[in-house]
């Protein structure tokens, strides 16, 4: 801790979110509820343990489409006695707001004169992040996940994590399956269609601060085709255990425009992850409930060819093959609750687009989770997360700061949340992240005398849904 915030800071911060905590709690009880819970009539605890993790029920929604609703309806009925509108009296409508304080162990070099601790390595944002929700039912059948979110770090407005589905029930008794779920997904995340907390895009940590220096590599699967991709697939959920999906995504950029159309083209200039053609996803889970527990094992991957900036959409590519394992445990009683995740990705690269040490290289990605809650108020969780792959001096060469002197992306550590809810719906959380290596190294990581532990970062929040 001293590497990070003397003890008066501190001391400060905690006395600073006891404050904050008390004011809440002294302030009248919430009335409103978010948008999924509006449609339901059902607490937030129906749904999830502590949010955003889901519980059986919770997934059970999600993969029905999210169209159950305990709210009038308005509906029409034609003369062939066919529903031609059926849709919520009240939109499930929900707003979300994120505020932060965060002190990393030594700020970046200032700009003006390179030199470390001149820049500000303390920084408040109010809010971090303030999103718009539509979260329900659209028609019969028909419901969606639907997120706009204002991001001031770039003052800018945009998609956030979305998923518009399809979802209806059959069966097929020569094969026993008496009653299933089918149903069609399309969505701008891949792994955010996804009913389990395991998989990259609703995963622990729920919450960063913007602040963080960020890791010189991760998986593709892992957040890199995040709001920049389409994805449209079907899946199955059978005999109440086995989940089923393919989907196919593409690149599908938004806030950018060509010179020449003024259309979302993507041209030569586009300098993010860019699909060739088509990339295809799976994932394959099995669940087995009993009492108040629930354990999944699955798998989970894609393949995609990619461009690189400057060379359009002709030419080589660069190849990804992720391959993923996961599991999930949790232990939902009256008082107690107890969950587990653990996630291991393995990604092959070949690059043909840019030039690099090694043709082929691979990279791994291991994090592993648990959760413990009392009374669904307070608790924390702690994780230990890892990155290791190839060497290559070309690809991860050295920088300040984000750089590898070494050409190594091998990053570990532990992250470690103390969480208390005042209200379903209100999180107050302190989470600190601590480095035993990062980008290659434990010391000088950069070449330029930066350490691992000089990214340590401690994170204070609030978080709510309304």
């Amino acid at each position: 801790m001293d590497s990070i915030l003397s003890w008066r800071a501190a001391k400060a911060v905690a006395v600073a979110l006891a404050t904050l905590a008390a004011a809440l709690a002294a302030s009248s009880p919430a009335s409103a509820t978010p948008g999924f819970a509006r449609q339901t009539g059902l607490a937030c605890e129906a749904c999830h343990t502590v949010f955003p993790e889901l519980t059986p029920f919770g997934r059970l929604f999600k993969l029905n489409g999210y169209v159950f609703s305990n709210v009038k309806q308005l509906q029409d009925i034609n003369e062939k006695d066919q529903s031609t509108l059926a849709m919520n009296e009240i939109a499930p409508i929900g707003l979300q707001l994120q505020a932060s304080f965060t002190s990393i162990g030594h700020s970046v070099p200032d700009n003006g004169t390179g030199v470390n601790d001149l820049a500000q390595k303390n920084s408040v944002e109010f809010p971090q992040a303030l999103s718009l929700f539509y979260t329900g039912k659209i028609s019969d059948n028909l419901g969606a996940f639907l997120q706009v979110t204002w991001n001031p770090t770039s003052n800018s407005i945009g998609i956030d994590n979305s998923d518009l589905r399809f979802a209806d029930h059959a069966s097929v008794p020569a094969i026993g399956a008496s009653d299933f779920i089918y149903g069609v997904t399309l969505n701008n995340n891949p792994t955010s269609q996804d009913v389990w907390n395991s998989s990259p895009a609703w995963t622990y940590p729920y919450i960063l601060s913007n602040i963080m220096v960020s890791r010189i590599a991760s998986a593709l699967i892992d957040g890199q085709l995040a709001q920049s991709s389409a994805g449209l697939g079907g899946y199955v959920w059978a005999y109440n255990h086995l989940y089923l999906e393919f989907s196919g995504y593409h690149s599908a950029v938004t806030g950018f425009s060509n010179h020449y159309t003024s259309g979302p083209e993507l041209d030569s200039t586009y300098s993010g992850t860019r699909i060739d053609g088509l990339a295809p996803y799976w994932r394959a889970a099995w669940e087995q409930d009993w009492s108040r527990n629930s354990l999944m094992f699955g798998t989970y991957g894609m393949q995609a060819n990619t461009h690189t900036q400057g060379i359009g959409f002709q030419g080589p590519t660069n190849s990804f093959t992720d391959v993923a394992i996961d599991s999930q445990y949790q232990y939902i009683g009256d008082n107690n609750i107890l969950s587990a995740y653990a996630t291991w990705i393995h990604e092959d690269r070949t690059f043909n687009a840019v030039t690099t040490s090694n043709p082929s290289n691979t990279l791994n990605t291991v994090r592993v989770t648990g959760s413990y809650f009392y009374d669904r108020k307070i608790g924390g969780s702690l994780q230990y997360f890892s990155t290791t792959g190839s060497s290559d001096a070309l690809l991860y060469g050295a920088g300040t700061v984000t750089g590898s002197a070494n050409g190594s992306p091998d990053t570990q550590g532990i992250i470690a949340e103390l969480d208390y809810l005042p209200w379903l719906n209100t999180k107050l959380g302190v989470q600190y992240t601590a480095y035993t290596k990062f980008n290659g190294a434990s010391t000088n990581y950069d070449g330029s005398g930066r350490n691992a532990s000089d990214n340590n970062t401690l994170y204070v929040f609030v978080w709510t849904a309304f």
